[in-house]
C-alpha cells in the first residue's frame, strides 16, 4: 500500500476575527473567565499525568506578528515540562476585550486538545501525549530539539519524495 503526502504549504494562521467553526475553531464565544480555563487545563494536564506548577503570559513574535499567549510550566514524572501557546492574532491591536477573547479561546482550545490526548492515550497504550514539551538542560522542548536538530530531520521522510511505504495490515 502506498501513502503520497500532500506536500502544500502550511496554512497561515487567520486573525481571531476571521476564526470560524466551519474551519475547526472552537472557544472563541465563550464566556468562562481566564481562570477558569487555566484550571481546566490543569485539571487535563493532571489527567495526564503532569502537574502545572504555573502560566507565564507573555508576546509571541510569530511570522512578523505579535501574539499573546501563555507558557505553560509543569513537572511530568519528577521532569519539568512547557507548552508555549500562542493565541491567534488580533486585528485590532487596540481592542481589549478582543485581545482577551482570543487567549481565552486558546486557553480553551487547549484544554480541548489535551482532553483528546487522554482518549488517544486511553487507545494507543505506549502513547506519551506530554513528552513533546519536557524540557532538556538547555530549556528547549523535545519538539524544539526535533525541529532542529539535522539528524532528527533525517529520520522524517524527505520533503520532494513521492510516496511513503507501509507495511499493509490485514
Amino acid at each position: 500500500m502506498n501513502f503520497i503526502p500532500d506536500q502544500k504549504e502550511a496554512k497561515k494562521v487567520p486573525y481571531f476575527e476571521d476564526a470560524t467553526r466551519s474551519e475547526g475553531w472552537q472557544g472563541y464565544t465563550t464566556t468562562k473567565a481566564i481562570n477558569r480555563l487555566k484550571d481546566e487545563v490543569k485539571e487535563a494536564i493532571h489527567r495526564l499525568g503532569g502537574f502545572v506548577v504555573g502560566f507565564q503570559q507573555g508576546i509571541f513574535q510569530i511570522d512578523g506578528l505579535n501574539r499573546q499567549g501563555f507558557q505553560v510550566h509543569y513537572v511530568v514524572e519528577g521532569r519539568p515540562a512547557r507548552l508555549d501557546i500562542a493565541a491567534l492574532p488580533v486585528r485590532d491591536r487596540w481592542s481589549e476585550k478582543k485581545k482577551e477573547q482570543s487567549l481565552k479561546m486558546a486557553l480553551y482550545m487547549l484544554a480541548v486538545g489535551l482532553n483528546g490526548a487522554w482518549f488517544m492515550q486511553q487507545l494507543s497504550p505506549g502513547y506519551a501525549p506530554l513528552m513533546p514539551f519536557m524540557l532538556d538542560e538547555s530549556g528547549k522542548t523535545v519538539s524544539q530539539l526535533w525541529a532542529e536538530s539535522a539528524t532528527m530531520k533525517n529520520l522524517l521522510p524527505p520533503p520532494d519524495s513521492d510516496f511513503i511505504e507501509a507495511e499493509e495490515v490485514e
